[in-house]
């Protein structure tokens, strides 16, 4: 199963390579083969375990990439530009080469992982990092290329120390042909809701749960689907738990991890998707997005940068509270107005076409471009994608 950024990855790189450009991602693990992946990169610590500074651990990594990065440079020549995805636990080292070799980069900032290399403070921490050659540090590097996917997550980065531009600011959307658009349909008497993302409390699962326990008590049996992988299992336990004592554990549908070619069918054949948030540095969020492309209302308390797309519109039905109540209100203003429910999932329609994975990829290969006119002429493209 593949992780968000490494979907994210593998959508941009097949978008540029159909836009007529050569690519070769470098990125790290095992994952499934690939022609355009080259998996010769090292994590300082591996996924699933909580990031630390690790400076030992970066040191260590730092040396295998950049080894395996000159490798790569020899094997398959020098790229006309860069765009780095995530670093974080990947490590800046890879950075430092392609700055050292004059090879024009573009970075996206899609969550706080820049913040992974702010130098600390404490005079302390300032010694250990300099007895390590402050490989896991922003020192002397100068990004100067930057695509934030929200202005929120550029003034958190921006606020917390990175040495970043301002940059220009593009949402990320999604490939519009994965998430085909339903004919519109008003909601059902008994409606099906829909939750995707991890079953984490960032992600605030339990909103979802206590929106069904709502609406019983206002009359409306409700079914609830909760599709995502679990942090933990004692986590998702608690959950049910929650569920068996509000007496709705019957209505609620635990569905794990879906295959993303199957996620299309699943927003299709739900009432109302429910996007609850309870993390303030929430880059974007894409789960809503899929939704309005499916043609299924959505249901937000949005935070972080899902703020600039779901407020001042009606592309959602904002809930005036976080919280079970007020997303049971929600779904009952799409259940008693049907005129309401159709303005809403044409509006998301437009919201998602306008913010499309494409146009993504178009201004990412604008500011590609725009990279090479500074520092190079752009001949044969090829574009080197780096995830973390």
């Amino acid at each position: 199963m593949l992780g968000g950024y490494e979907l994210l990855a593998r959508d941009v790189a097949l978008a540029l390579q159909e836009r007529g450009h050569r690519v070769l991602v470098l990125t790290s693990g095992d994952g499934r083969p690939d022609p355009l992946a080259l998996r010769s990169l090292r994590l300082a610590r591996p996924f699933g375990s909580e990031p630390r500074r690790d400076r030992l651990r970066h040191l260590a990594a730092a040396s295998w990439n950049r080894a395996a990065l000159r490798r790569a440079l020899a094997l398959h020549g020098r790229p006309d530009a860069v765009l780095v995805m995530s670093l974080r636990r990947l490590g800046v080292e890879p950075l430092r080469v392609y700055q050292q070799d004059r090879i024009p980069q573009v970075l996206t900032v899609n969550d706080d992982w820049p913040l992974a290399y702010v130098s600390t403070p404490s005079p302390h921490g300032r010694l250990l990092d300099q007895a390590v050659r402050n490989v896991h540090t922003w020192d002397g590097l100068a990004p100067r290329r930057v695509v934030y996917l929200s202005r929120a997550i550029r003034d958190h980065v921006l606020r917390a120390g990175a040495p970043f531009p301002q940059g220009r600011i593009q949402p990320q959307g999604v490939p519009l042909r994965l998430f085909p658009q339903r004919p519109f349909r008003p909601l059902h008497a008994e409606p099906t809701l829909l939750f995707v993302g991890r079953i984490h409390p960032s992600k605030a699962p339990e909103v979802a749960i206590d929106t069904v326990s709502a609406l019983a008590r206002r009359g409306v049996r409700a079914r609830l689907r909760i599709a995502g992988a679990a942090v933990s299992v004692s986590y998702r336990d608690a959950l049910q738990s929650r569920a068996e004592t509000a007496g709705i554990r019957d209505q609620i549908e635990w569905l794990g991890q879906i295959p993303r070619d199957q996620l299309a069918s699943l927003y299709r054949s739900s009432d109302v998707f429910l996007f609850p948030c309870a993390f303030e540095g929430e880059g974007q969020g894409l789960t809503y997005m899929e939704a309005m492309a499916c043609g299924t209302p959505v249901v937000a308390y949005p935070r972080g940068g899902a703020r600039e797309l779901l407020q001042g519109g009606r592309v959602a039905v904002l809930a005036e509270t976080p919280d079970g109540d007020g997303f049971a209100d929600g779904v009952l203003a799409l259940l008693h107005d049907p005129a309401r429910t159709a303005d809403v999932v044409a509006q998301g329609r437009l919201l998602v076409e306008r913010t499309s994975l494409e146009t993504y990829v178009q201004v990412l290969e604008q500011e590609l471009h725009e990279a090479c006119s500074l520092g190079g002429v752009f001949h044969d493209p090829l574009v080197a994608v780096t995830p973390g």
